[in-house]
């Protein structure tokens, strides 16, 4: 019932994401001792996506880009990928986790967690106020 309701369809696909990216840095600390063991992360979530597949039997939402500095369409999805761009270096036996890193990006995906919770919180009440409960 919930799915239909554009909030809480985002919210939904938000966590679900950020669950995701959550097991793949808990990898990567696991194996930050692993030789040869590449550093993994998930790509980012893309509001812009999501909205392209709101509607299924709507036409799809083209994002325009205005200014050069706008960010496309294209970018979205829960693809994991080998985090080698933004890696801070490789260890002598090829592994390249850095366990700072991945503490910074597990508590990045902590607070954006917190914040979809909060939205969807949020949308939950509102819900609750239009329905006529209190």
């Amino acid at each position: 019932m919930l799915d239909s309701i554009d909030v809480f369809r985002i919210s939904g696909a938000r966590m679900r994401q950020l669950s995701e990216r959550q097991n793949v840095l808990a990898q990567n600390i696991a194996n930050a001792d692993t030789p040869h063991y590449r550093a993994r992360d998930v790509k980012p979530f893309s509001f812009d996506s999501t909205l392209l597949r709101a509607q299924p039997g709507l036409m799809p939402l083209r994002l325009a880009s205005t200014q050069a500095g706008h960010f496309g369409a294209s970018r979205g999805g829960a693809d994991v990928v080998t985090d080698r761009a933004n890696s801070y270096g490789e260890d002598p036996d090829g592994n390249t986790v850095n366990l700072e890193e991945q503490m910074v990006k597990q508590a990045d995906v902590a607070k954006a967690y917190d914040l979809t919770t909060l939205v969807y919180k949020r949308g939950t009440a509102l819900l609750r106020t239009a329905a006529g409960g209190r």
